[in-house]
């Protein structure tokens, strides 16, 4: 008769990923100040001094939980940007749509109201790790489109800032009253950005 209970390391690994789920949840609900040990070891249902087996401070936990957002991000972002996307105007919805089927990630909030409160280390890898996997992806489409000749000669990190500026406005504009579609938001800011405001 075969065994088919999980083995500790499937069970360690899997407890992890059930802390790291909830606990992205709370961070991006509640913000880190907020978010106790407590209260993410209440919501995946362990205790206290269990959480502390996997991650040894809420400082390591939150690195933890946004170095993995950042990766599945970038998979995700360039997943997107690959298919069969060989202009700027069709990378740049590909990125949208990617963006918007996920939980937005506030960026500049966590840069304003989260990071503070970490090391100087902790902020450094963090910030590191989103130029890499996001702000460089976006800034890449730029400076390509640059090359094959379709936009002026512009620096591609400043429309870079733009786009991801936009993309994270969009949950607020979306609670405005009369608000219309995340994609016919995304539709008219493409359209701003690559054609312009001037009739």
């Amino acid at each position: 008769m075969p065994d088919d209970r999980s083995s500790p390391k499937e069970v360690s690994y899997s407890g992890r990923n059930r802390v790291l789920d909830e606990a992205e949840r709370l961070f991006r609900t509640r913000g880190y100040n907020a978010v106790t040990m407590r209260d993410i070891a209440c919501e995946v249902g362990i205790r206290q001094a269990s959480l502390y087996y996997h991650f040894s401070s809420k400082e390591q936990l939150f690195v933890a939980v946004t170095e993995r957002l950042f990766e599945r991000h970038r998979i995700g972002l360039q997943q997107a940007i690959d298919q069969d996307c060989d202009d700027l105007r069709s990378q740049l919805h590909a990125t949208a749509a990617w963006f918007l089927s996920q939980p937005p990630i506030y960026f500049l909030s966590m840069v304003h109201t989260d990071m503070p409160c970490l090391s100087e280390e902790n902020v450094t890898r963090l910030s590191n790790a989103f130029e890499k996997s996001i702000f460089e992806l976006i800034r890449q489409i730029f400076a390509q489109a640059q090359e094959r000749g379709e936009i002026r000669n512009t620096r591609p990190q400043l429309l870079a800032g733009l786009f991801l500026s936009v993309m994270e406005s969009i949950p607020f504009v979306n609670t405005r009253p009369g608000a219309v579609s995340g994609e016919m938001i995304v539709n008219e800011m493409i359209s701003v950005l690559l054609d312009g405001l001037k009739l």
